[in-house]
């Protein structure tokens, strides 16, 4: 399979930084299967593409490298910026940097808010994490599409609309590999 795979693509596997998972077979099986790969043997929890995968649902602690990647975010440059341009900053950077992870899991409510706090800050304080300004206008009317508010995504409804997007492409049967696959 993994020889298709490179004939097919082009692209080879790199064995030694593969890792074989167990999937009910044996200890001794794994052992003998990754030693005739060459690869690693691997465990479950781990990270794919930056992506927590289990055999559990991910917990909020697994979701720590997203909200952690969109705090460092945070105080880069949105202090050089202008009012419009942290609104730029928040739709184009706080809103799509989980999308990987929308597309694949459900966001727990909590990682959900913790970004979207996130988001409060950088328009409406900048880098200033800890100031206690008031906010200039609700959250909800923010989200508001331009006619009413500022456009703002509101990321719960965004990754309903992606996993349902995964959902429709397995229930009308497209020509994926993934769906073909499943």
């Amino acid at each position: 399979m993994l020889n298709t795979f490179s004939e097919a693509t082009g692209l080879k596997v790199n064995l030694k930084k593969s890792m074989m998972l167990p999937i009910n077979i044996s200890d001794a099986r794994l052992d003998f299967l990754a030693r005739t790969f060459g690869c690693s043997k691997g465990s479950f929890s781990f990270t794919y593409l930056g992506l927590p995968l289990g055999l559990t649902r991910p917990t909020i602690q697994d979701h720590q490298p997203l909200i952690s990647k969109c705090e460092a975010r945070l105080g880069s440059v949105s202090s050089f910026l202008s009012q419009a341009g942290r609104l730029e900053l928040t739709n184009v950077v706080f809103t799509t940097l989980p999308t990987n992870y929308m597309c694949t899991l459900a966001l727990p409510k909590t990682v959900i808010k913790r970004i979207d706090s996130f988001r409060k800050h950088c328009l409406w304080r900048g880098n200033e994490i800890n100031a206690r300004k008031p906010l200039k206008a609700a959250w909800k009317m923010i989200c508001k599409t331009k006619e009413g508010g500022l456009g703002v995504i509101i990321i719960e409804k965004q990754n309903e609309a992606l996993l349902l997007k995964n959902l429709d492409k397995l229930f009308n049967k497209r020509d994926i590999p993934w769906v073909q696959m499943i």
